[in-house]
Parts: structure tokens; sequence; C-alpha cells
């Protein structure tokens, strides 16, 4: 029996439109390779279905899946640029926002050297 999930129904269209194309993009990645379903399900250690309900886009599939899917066509590395310091803009410049205007710097005592 497979349960009711609230999240699914609450999710903004654009992540249900996103994880589509992401499962249409690992089944062309898998079929020109020439890995059938079976194949890469049992690579993947998951059920054929759990693999055709991810490259269906169905946002109740685990990350884990996802991520298992993407090693097993030798894309795991892609998945690292997702949510990387460097390329966080809005996180950056309210970083930098929050850095001084002007730097003070103490006055120094110089004690005589007797």
């Amino acid at each position: 029996m497979t349960r009711c999930s609230l999240s699914k129904s609450a999710l903004p269209a654009t992540v249900t439109e996103n994880m589509v194309r992401i499962g249409e993009r690992i089944c062309l990645a898998r079929k020109r390779r020439s890995i059938s379903q079976a194949e890469m399900a049992t690579r993947m250690f998951v059920t054929r279905k759990t693999l055709s309900r991810l490259e269906n886009g169905e946002t109740s599939v685990s990350l884990g899946v996802l991520l298992s899917a993407l090693w097993v066509l030798g894309l795991e590395r892609d998945i690292l640029d997702l949510a990387a310091p460097e390329k966080d803009i809005v996180g950056l410049q309210m970083e930098k926002a929050l850095l001084p205007k002007r730097i003070h710097t103490a006055k120094t005592i110089i004690e005589p050297d007797f």
C-alpha cells in the first residue's frame, strides 16, 4: 500500500517540471548507453518500477535513487554543482552586505624598552 504524501501537492510547479526534465534526461542517457531498464535497475539495487518512476519524473522518488542512477550512468560528478557555495549569488550578496564598511585598527601602545 502506498502512502499519501501532502508534500506532493504542495510542490511548486517548477519543481515538478524540473523533476520531469531530470527524469527525461536520465532516460535519454540510459538509452544512449544501450542499457535496459531492468539492467540499470539491477545496477542501482532498485526495482524496475522505481527506475520507471524516476524516469517519469515522479517527485516521490528519493534522492538516493537519483544519485544511484547518476552513478550508474557516470554522471555523479554533476550533482556536486548543486548549491555550490561559490555559485550561490544571493548568499554571496548577503554575506558581502554583512561585511564592515570600515576596518578600524587598534592603536598599539609602545612600551619603553629599558
